[in-house]
Order: structure tokens, then sequence, then C-alpha cells
């Protein structure tokens, strides 16, 4: 898969269309930006065998898969019944998201069997997960899809739609902020971004192009060898020998240069300086997602 991100965090702007939640308090004051910080020291350096194994510092406030597959579905049930009232019925199911519980690959390429199977291109069913629309809301007619989000600009919801549409009263009666989900997302986003620019991880990447240019590619980065755009002259073609040999050769660098230890323990320390930098906006996070839970969890027992 053709990789933008070096991180992935679920939210619902990224997966669900959202109503209007503007009026639900995201608390704890406006954010602290860690961006004029100094790096942070990496206190450890533990060894990684898989992503997947290892709890980050803003795991325990980021919403789940499991947590967010619960309040989507909650939030849809109430829309639903909103959407009865306007004559309209509104079919929804739940949304699998499978692919993104796994981050073995969150860093970049680090699953060799996955290499050799499917180069830089990723299963595709994982991918197809990545990309998906919510059919939910793409089976809708424009004016059915009115009622389900609301009034946006140039077109006027009818009379009795509740503000942000049926879809923002069911993220109201769960209380799902979904302002607050979206704030988490970036500041998971920056300190990858911030773990990719810091001088100990270049440093690292400079030991990996070396490994390459030593095994015949020559790459800068892992993203250059991902994104080499003789992979993705057509997105649906599946990986060529060439491709394959350069991901294969590319994971193996990695483990050469002990490149997943080095590069967690960088993001580790990234993820901790915006911990203890907002420290209280974060708990208030935590309790209102865990609020929005128990929500979710009446809105499911109901049926």
């Amino acid at each position: 898969m053709k990789r933008v991100l070096v991180a992935v965090v679920l939210t619902a702007g990224a997966l669900s269309t959202a109503g209007c939640t503007g009026d639900q308090d995201a608390g704890g004051g406006p954010p602290a930006s860690v961006a004029s910080l100094p790096p942070p020291p990496v206190t450890a350096t533990p060894s990684v065998s898989n992503l997947n194994d290892t709890r980050l510092p803003l795991d325990r406030y980021t919403t789940t898969v499991d947590q967010f597959i619960d309040l989507d579905y909650a939030s849809k049930m109430v829309a639903a019944d909103c959407m009865k009232r306007f004559g309209i019925t509104y079919k929804f199911g739940r949304q699998n998201l499978d692919a993104l519980r796994d981050r073995t690959n969150r860093l970049g390429l680090m699953d060799e069997a996955e290499a050799k199977q499917n180069g830089y291109h990723g299963d595709p069913e994982d991918v197809a997960q990545y990309t998906q629309t919510d059919s939910a809301h793409t089976n809708l007619t424009d004016d059915q899809a009115l009622v389900l989000l609301g009034t946006r600009p140039g077109l006027q919801a009818p009379e009795g739609v509740p503000a942000g549409g049926c879809i923002g009263e069911g993220h109201s009666k769960v209380q799902w902020n979904l302002e607050e989900d979206s704030w988490l997302e970036d500041q998971t986003n920056e300190a990858a971004t911030r773990t990719f620019a810091d001088e100990r991880a270049l440093t690292v990447i400079a030991r990996w192009s070396a490994c390459m240019k030593e095994s015949g590619y020559r790459y800068d980065t892992p993203d250059d060898a991902n994104n080499d755009q003789r992979w993705w002259k057509d997105d649906s073609v599946v990986a060529s020998g060439p491709e394959i040999k350069t991901a294969v050769a590319d994971v193996r660098c990695k483990k050469k240069v002990n490149y997943l230890d080095q590069m967690t323990s960088i993001l580790t320390a990234y993820q901790q300086q915006i911990v203890e930098n907002n420290a209280e906006r974060l708990e208030t996070a935590h309790r209102n997602t865990q609020n929005a839970l128990k929500n979710a969890a009446t809105v499911l027992s109901g049926r």
C-alpha cells in the first residue's frame, strides 16, 4: 500500500461521516504545542519484535477498533430512529475494520512474509478496509443524506432536522466527541512526524540506506523505496518481481540496523512528551471516551 502517513489512528473523521459536534466540550483547555520543544531524551531502546506487542504512551487515550465500532454502531442506531421520524429507513451495519487492528507495518514495511507475497502493495483485503467508504451513507439519496447529515453550505435540511442531522443526534445521544478524537489523531501523527525528522532517526535511516546500497538498491529512505513510481503506475496491478525483491531487501536491512527498536524508542519519547504537556486534556478525553462507551452500551443493550 502506498504510504502517505506513518501512523494510522482510528477516528470518526477518518472512517465515518461526522455530524456537527461543536457544542461538545473538549475540556482541559487549549492543547499545548510540543512542536517548539527540544527533542525528548530516549531513556531506553527496547527489543521490539512487532509493534502490536508494544504499548505506546498515547494508546491509553486513543479509540480502539472495538470501541470505534461500538460507538459508531450505537450512534447509527439512534440516527436510524431519528430518520424514521422523517419516513426514511436507514440501513446500516457494523463496519469491518479488522485490518486496522494490525500495526505491524505502521513504521514502515517490517513483515518479510508480506514483502515476499505482496511487495509494498499489502494484502488486497486489508487495503480495501483502509480505503472503504461507509455504505450506510453512500446508499442514501441526496435528500436523505441531508436529513442524516444536516444543513451544509448551500443545502438546507428539512424543517425539524436536528443540528448536525440525525447522525449528529446519534453522536449527541452517545456523547461521542468527534472533535476530541480528531485532536488525538493530530497528536499521534505529530509524534510520528517528529520521530521521522529526528536526528537520531535520520541516523538509523542513513544506516538502512547504506545497507540497501550494499544490496544493490539506491534509496535515501524507506519511503523512497515504498513509493518508487515503478510500483505505482497502476494501483490495481499486483507486485512485480523487482518490487518484491526490493521490499524483501528493505525488510532485511531494517532488521540488520535494528530499525524497529530504534524508531519505536524515539516514537515513544515523542508520545510521552505529548502526554506530559497535555496531561489534563488527555485525561479529560479518556474520561469522555469511557462515558461515551457506557452510553453506547446502554443504546446497544436496548435492541
